[in-house]
């Protein structure tokens, strides 16, 4: 049969596939490898369920070789040193492990004291056994074998009973009482009794040694109080246990060692104070009269010392008089009024057959309260202001009430005039405490020739007075109808008001119409001369002083003065030594000082080469033997290039 190209093409193809498939060798299996290669532990970790002192318990474990080669355990041991663990062997290290063989260990726990919890592990050090390299040598390695103690609940430190009663014990002999400690949780998690503290050395706690308690059980612990003077105990023992997350537990214990009565207010006899009290509302306390002492006390009177009746104290059940057993206690009932707002502070007085205290007094405080707000003025008023004038005045508000007072907010009512403007206002919410106040001005701008009115609501917890207004008025007129210089005469000579001039004393020195003349002088004002300046007389070097306190009112005054620093004889030493210093707000004013050697007053006493200007202090010490006396003039001025301010100065002059 004759064949085409495309047949024999086909069959061409079909025997080269059938060629490949014959020629693919087949797969080869890898061999299998342990993920780990050495010992292993069954079980994986000894867990041991009885932890508490007293138990004693064995467990195994199977160590198996997986590697068939043999194996040298180096060493068996516990990862730290425990007392309480003992571990044993048919094999005691060195030795050589068989192939794909096993061995075992015993681990005896005997449990000594409370469990803690802690990290342990059982190890087995080991190597390969053979001195060759070779591909499968085991890796040296350590099996780790946690020892795992199975705790479970919770411990919890009581004490019983939790107050304690010495009753009387007299000086020099003791008296022992015993408390029970024990452990109050549960499971199987004991908790040692290791700690106690009275913080009195009459007082001693006695623990048991090494004591570990499982739940339920207990252990008694006295208390032994053996006092050496006379007094009234009364402490907290604290017991405390080292295992940890145990709270420690308190028993209160109280004894006196007193052979008299002694009267005594519990909790506290330095106050009795009930703080604040709103008005028309009642509080109570009650409080105990103890007898601290170790004979019966007989309490003859009770009374609060109060006239105005705010404050009572009663005996329970109508009783007038009392008798106390050594370390008993009465409740009494102290009762406070609130009727009328103010502060109580009246006297508790107690009268017993208490030899050392027989009138025991403790003073009863509280604060009936009753914020109340007062403004300051209550209405402001501006009369008449020249057109263009812009003044301030200010509200002062104050709590004359008793508690704080809360501002709430400052606002003007409804119809009150644009012109007007709050300033420096306080932030609100705002407490006041009494007598506490605080200010704000209300500024009023005269634009036009009118009569402009309106008020400032100020809102705050007054109970009673809630909302007060304080009354605004004031008039926008010209020069000729109104110009108010405080302090001064009015000008209209150049169509506006102005200051014409300042009455005696008086000064516009921040050169404003709308408050008038402000500044005043201090005293008397110094001349503007060496000459007329004011004379301080005489200091002598014996550590005599002067001073002067001014001010410098423009840019133009200068205030002069002058004084004789006396040298005097002195044998072996010079105590001269002159110090002027200037003392002022105000950094633009300064002094200058010059120094004469003479007696006398000099007409011009500022030369150049004598005098320090720009300063505020001054220092001249003297020379042994020399006469050092001489005239000091000072003068204080500003600096020209500051505006003014009426800032006082003064200035202290020493000799010696």
């Amino acid at each position: 049969m004759m064949m085409t190209t495309s047949t024999r093409l086909r069959v061409a193809l079909v025997a080269l596939a059938m060629t490949g498939c014959a020629a693919k060798p087949p797969p080869v299996a890898s061999p299998i490898v342990p993920a780990f290669r050495g010992l292993l532990a069954t079980p994986r970790q000894l867990a041991f369920t009885c932890v508490v002192p007293g138990c004693d318990t064995t467990l195994t474990v199977k160590v198996t070789s997986n590697v068939n080669r043999r194996i040298a355990i180096k060493r068996i041991v516990l990862s730290k040193e425990n007392a309480e663990y003992t571990i044993t062997s048919p094999e005691k290290p060195p030795f050589i492990l068989g192939a794909a063989s096993d061995f075992s260990i015993d681990v005896r726990f005997a449990a000594q004291s409370a469990p803690r919890s802690e990290s342990l592990d059982l190890l087995v050090t080991y190597t390969d056994a053979s001195a060759e390299e070779s591909p499968d040598r085991v890796e040296a390695g350590e099996l780790k074998v946690p020892l795992v103690k199975r705790l479970v609940g919770e411990p919890l430190l009581v004490a019983t009973p939790a107050t304690l009663n010495f009753g009387v014990v007299p000086v020099s002999q003791h008296k022992d009482l015993p408390i029970t400690v024990g452990n109050g949780g549960f499971g199987n998690i004991a908790l040692e009794v290791d700690q106690a503290d009275s913080g009195v050395k009459e007082l001693q706690v006695r623990l048991p040694m090494n004591v570990a308690l499982i739940p339920d059980a207990s252990v008694p612990v006295p208390l032994s109080f053996s006092p050496d003077t006379e007094a009234y105990l009364r402490a907290e023992v604290e017991i405390a246990s080292s295992t940890p997350g145990v709270e420690p537990v308190y028993v209160m214990v109280e004894g006196t060692s007193h052979n008299w009565a002694r009267v005594a207010l519990e909790p506290e006899e330095t106050a009795l104070d009930f703080g604040e009290i709103p008005k028309g509302q009642h509080q109570r306390v009650t409080v105990k009269l103890a007898n601290v002492g170790g004979r019966t006390l007989n309490i003859s009177s009770l009374s609060a010392m109060d006239p105005s009746n705010r404050v009572t104290v009663t005996f329970p059940g109508g009783m007038t008089t009392a008798m106390l057993d050594p370390l008993q206690r009465l409740a009494i009932d102290v009762d406070v009024n609130g009727s009328t707002a103010g502060v109580i502070d009246v006297p508790l007085r107690v009268l017993s057959n208490d030899p050392v205290r027989p009138s025991l007094e403790i003073p009863i405080r509280a604060t009936i309260t009753e914020p109340k707000v007062l403004a300051a003025p209550t209405a402001l008023s501006w009369g008449t202001l020249p057109v263009g004038w812009v003044v301030a005045k200010t509200v002062e508000v104050k709590n004359v009430g008793y508690g704080a007072l809360t501002l709430k907010r400052i606002t003007f009512t409804g119809g009150t005039s644009n012109l007007y403007t709050l300033k420096n206002l306080p932030p609100v919410p705002l407490k006041l405490d009494r007598n506490a106040r605080v200010a704000f001005d209300v500024e009023f701008r005269a634009q036009t020739a009118a009569t402009f009115n309106g008020s400032v609501s100020i809102e705050t917890d007054d109970p009673v007075d809630p909302f007060i207004a304080v009354a605004l008025d004031a008039t926008g007129g010209s020069c000729a109808t109104g110009c108010p210089i405080a302090n001064g005469t009015s000008s209209c000579a150049t169509g506006s008001c102005s200051v014409g001039s300042c009455n005696a004393g008086w000064h516009d020195t921040d050169l404003s119409a709308s408050n008038g003349c402000e500044c005043r002088e201090i005293g008397t004002d110094p001349g503007s001369f060496c000459s007329t300046g004011i004379d301080k007389g005489t200091l002598a070097d014996n550590g005599s002083t002067a001073n002067h306190t001014g001010i410098v009112d423009s840019v133009d005054d200068e205030d002069y003065l002058r004084f004789f620093g006396e040298d005097r004889s002195q044998v072996f030493g010079d105590n001269y030594d002159v110090n002027i210093t200037l003392s002022s707000s105000d950094p633009n004013i300064s002094m200058c000082v010059s120094r004469y050697d003479t007696a006398s007053s000099v007409n011009e006493c500022y030369v150049d080469s004598n005098k320090s200007c720009g300063i505020r202090s001054f220092n001249k010490g003297g020379s042994y033997g020399h006469e050092d006396g001489a005239m000091y003039y000072i003068r204080v001025y500003r600096d020209p290039a500051a505006p003014a301010t009426c800032t006082p100065y003064t200035v202290y002059m020493r000799n010696g």
